[in-house]
């Protein structure tokens, strides 16, 4: 069985995080490892949540247990999302560093909260993102590392600074929620060598859905790691997520129905590799 080393927060009664990952890649048929950064009684969207104090070492500390009673090797994926801050920051990086697939999805915030992690995190992320392999990040937090403002960032522009990206530091990367002209959410994926888009309708919530860029994030570890080219990558990333989060606003979850379809993925990638 393959093993995901999945480094996030531990939101005990939300799904976010390291909830979010194991919920999609367990279903996916993969051992989840979990270390927590943080762990949280619920969502800090929640103005009653509380924070479980851990140890600033705990990830490496839960790592090299991880060592003794598991069999890691050189194929096993990390995947590391929210770091709360430095010194939570500099442990991650002692377990991900020289290590062959690292996905990271540095969070940061979204276009409807702003910024909601301090400017020294922001300013470490780059320390982690270089470790990584693969970068999954949605379109606010991409503008912020490249220093854009987002309200007037076009898609071209977004593809060719993102294509120059990874020609520079040889990565892959998923940019999500790109809100294109007429509202529709745009995701990308991108290497040094193609550039892929695909859209889809914006389903409206009248409350933010917390965790849906943690359970993309899970839905691409699984398909760029599994053998296919990146537009089939980007088509089924996309349409699964378009399922679930169907499915969460007519008040079912059926993930793991979803994740076994095949007749679901209607919306079709489209190249952007003329820029």
């Amino acid at each position: 069985m393959k093993k995901i080393i999945t480094i996030q927060s531990n939101v005990l009664n939300d799904l976010v995080g390291n909830q979010a990952a194991s919920l999609i890649l367990g279903n996916l048929s993969y051992q989840v490892l979990q270390i927590p950064t943080i762990i949280l009684s619920s969502h800090k969207g929640n103005k009653d949540f509380i924070e479980i104090p851990i140890k600033t070492t705990t990830p490496e500390l839960f790592f090299r247990a991880f060592q003794k009673s598991y069999k890691l090797n050189q194929k096993d994926i990390f995947l590391v999302g929210y770091i709360p801050n430095r010194k939570i920051g500099n442990s991650v990086l002692k377990v991900i560093t020289g290590q062959k697939k690292v996905i990271v999805d540095p969070v940061i915030g979204d276009v409807d909260t702003g910024i909601y992690i301090s400017e020294d995190v922001i300013k470490f992320l780059p320390k982690i993102i270089k470790q990584a392999s693969h970068v999954s990040l949605n379109f606010f937090e991409w503008s912020t590392l490249e220093n854009k403002n987002y309200k007037d960032y076009k898609i071209n522009d977004i593809a060719k600074d993102a294509k120059n990206y990874c020609t520079k530091n040889n990565k892959i990367l998923f940019i999500r929620s790109i809100i294109s002209p007429n509202k529709n959410l745009i995701n990308l994926i991108i290497s040094n060598k193609n550039c892929f888009y695909i859209e889809t309708p914006n389903i409206k919530f009248k409350k933010r859905i917390d965790g849906a860029g943690d359970i993309s994030t899970a839905l691409f570890t699984h398909y760029i790691f599994s053998n296919l080219d990146l537009k089939k990558t980007l088509e089924n990333t996309t349409n699964q997520m378009f399922e679930i989060i169907r499915n969460i606003k007519g008040n079912k979850i059926m993930t793991d129905d979803v994740l076994n379809r095949s007749n679901i993925f209607k919306f079709k990638a489209k190249s952007l590799n003329g820029l």
